[in-house]
């Protein structure tokens, strides 16, 4: 007989409040409470009939005792676990810095090393400062995954202050730097790449070949509309009876416990029941075997040198996971972020999508891919990261119709060698903006129809050139509506300002950062008039702090190609 997914989920809710409340035993005692009763485990929809994962052509485990363990990787969420929960921006924590971002990707996103400091490329320093604001959200990725490895010895405790991971301060800057830099290990390759996805049957398999001295895993829940990503450390599997499974798994949203996230072998299904922390309304995970709402990241691929995808000619390519994307293998890509609240929609030049249609994620766009975060701490997890063919132009549009009040919101395109983007819009409920990226072109245009006055950013790598640069044109007023693009030209040594389609003049400050491999030298102008219908050209190139003369801007006042005005801006600073 079929079962309602409305009665499965009924009855395993009965059975998760079994159980809720027996969490949290010492190593080898899971629960205080006896196993749930027949009572209970031979409704429907757990009668003793044929599986319908039989049906379905699932592999059934061997029938087992209720309440035995089947498998134990030894880990305890008391000992092994955080004493503190999950964080986000609540407490004043350090995230990465340049040393894990060298760490991570290697001496290439340093524009240049004094000994054993280095100053990071402008698209890296960009890459960090959108990690780092996601984790605002929540650290749960970074603490699922080290306290397994300290459990497993491949990052030891005392390096932090204790012989266990639960003797260790959550005000250890250290130890807060190392739960960022494994947090972050979940927006790269290969770790990404690596990404188990399966049937909650398969994933439960997988987790009992877990070896402590061999592969382990941490699990990724998401909801069904692809959102609410959050990472546990699974440490062992319970057999309920009638074909209910329960793998055991460290929650750090709530120390010291165990949490049980139960799998139906009969209709392959799964359920757990999570909150973003123990004060907080918790909520009902669930998916089945076509939902991929659950999955396992390898710990092995965290611990290579990770492929950097901000680096000049790098890109990322997969490293043969078991799901890895055919579409990214050996192929350059290029990163978006939103950074505040509000959704994006992604379209090409082909009307495909990547993004958000009617409340849940749709990919039309070939190639491309996106990545939810797994933290959970806040309850706002950030929009996903969504990735793209490099050589892709595309129009974002920047949602702001689920909003109920005004946010601040930062729009960042980061690709090989370059960073691009808006930042500090007031994205009102109901506003609607876009942006059009053309990487190619190093060029970025942003359309509002309200009052704004945001941040363009550009951040550029030249390992060829004499000088790495990153540039703000601040403020720019775009007064009763518009569109301001903004575009590189490294070869004339040009940054253009292009107000053609402004409806009103204005001003903006520009801001330039300039990084040798023997200085990092900074120039700073205020009140640079920004005229309807004219393209203003700043000269970067031609300057440096030595260079007395101040930097060269020139305008076009009508847009026919031709310099009407050039006068020389001096350093602010």
């Amino acid at each position: 007989m079929k079962k309602s997914p409305l009665l499965i989920v009924f009855s395993l809710l009965i059975v998760l409040s079994l159980f809720l409340s027996s969490c949290g035993g010492e190593e080898g005692d899971y629960y205080a409470e006896e196993p749930a009763t027949d009572e209970y485990l031979t409704e429907e929809p757990y009668s003793t009939e044929a599986p319908v994962a039989e049906e379905a052509g699932a592999e059934v485990p061997a029938a087992g005792v209720p309440g035995e363990v089947v498998y134990d990787l030894g880990f305890n969420p008391v000992d092994n676990g955080f004493s503190f929960s999950n964080y986000g921006d609540d407490i004043p924590a350090t995230n990465l810095t340049a040393d894990e971002v060298r760490r991570m990707f290697g001496d290439q996103v340093c524009s240049r090393l004094d000994g054993n400091v280095c100053t990071l490329t402008p698209p890296a320093e960009q890459w960090m400062e959108q990690i780092n604001g996601a984790m605002a959200g929540g650290h749960c990725e970074g603490m699922a995954v080290l306290s397994l490895m300290m459990y497993t010895n491949q990052i030891s405790p005392s390096d932090f202050g204790g012989s266990t991971a639960s003797e260790l301060d959550i005000n250890d800057e250290a130890l807060q730097r190392e739960i960022a830099y494994w947090w972050a290990t979940q927006t790269v390759a290969p770790t990404y790449t690596s990404v188990i996805k399966g049937t909650p049957m398969e994933i439960l398999e997988i987790v009992q070949q877990m070896d402590a001295n061999g592969e382990t895993y941490s699990i990724g829940i998401y909801k069904e509309d692809g959102s609410g990503g959050h990472a546990i450390t699974p440490f062992g599997v319970e057999d309920k009876g009638n074909g209910l499974f329960a793998i055991l798994v460290y929650d750090n949203n709530y120390p010291g416990e165990t949490r049980e996230l139960y799998v139906d072998s009969r209709d392959n299904t799964w359920l757990y029941e999570a909150s973003i922390n123990p004060q907080v309304q918790s909520e009902l995970y669930t998916g089945n075997a076509d939902t991929q709402t659950l999955d396992l990241t390898p710990t092995s691929s965290r611990l290579d040198t990770q492929q950097c995808p901000f680096c000049d000619g790098s890109g990322i390519s997969s490293v043969g996971g078991k799901l890895a994307s055919p579409s990214l293998q050996g192929s350059q890509i290029n990163q978006i972020f939103l950074d505040g609240e509000g959704h994006i929609l992604i379209t090409d030049d082909n009307g495909n999508r990547l993004g958000y249609v009617d409340g849940k994620i749709v990919n039309e766009i070939p190639g491309a891919t996106y990545s939810a975060y797994r933290m959970e701490a806040s309850g706002n997890a950030p929009e996903p990261i969504y990735s793209l063919p490099a050589d892709l132009d595309v129009t974002v549009s920047i949602d702001g119709s689920d909003l109920t009040e005004e946010t601040l919101t930062d729009l960042i395109m980061i690709g090989a060698g370059f960073s691009i983007g808006v930042e500090g819009i007031y994205l009102e409920p109901g506003q609607v903006d876009t942006a059009y990226f053309y990487p190619s072109e190093e060029t970025i245009a942003y359309e509002t129809e309200a009052d704004e006055s945001p941040f363009i950013v550009i951040g550029v790598e030249n390992p060829e050139a004499e000088a790495d640069y990153y540039f703000e044109v601040q403020g720019a007023d775009i007064q009763g509506g518009g569109i301001i693009t903004v575009y590189l030209d490294t070869k004339a040594g040009d940054l253009l300002i292009n107000a053609e389609k402004l409806n009103n003049e204005g001003f903006f400050d520009f801001y330039l950062t300039r990084i040798t491999d023997e200085l990092e030298e900074e120039f700073a102008a205020e009140e640079i008039a920004l005229q309807e219908g004219a393209i203003v050209y700043v000269n970067y190139a031609e300057w440096t702090d030595a260079n007395p003369e101040g930097m060269y801007f020139g305008v076009d006042l009508d847009g026919d190609g031709t310099i009407d005005e050039e006068y020389v801006v001096d350093d602010s600073q």
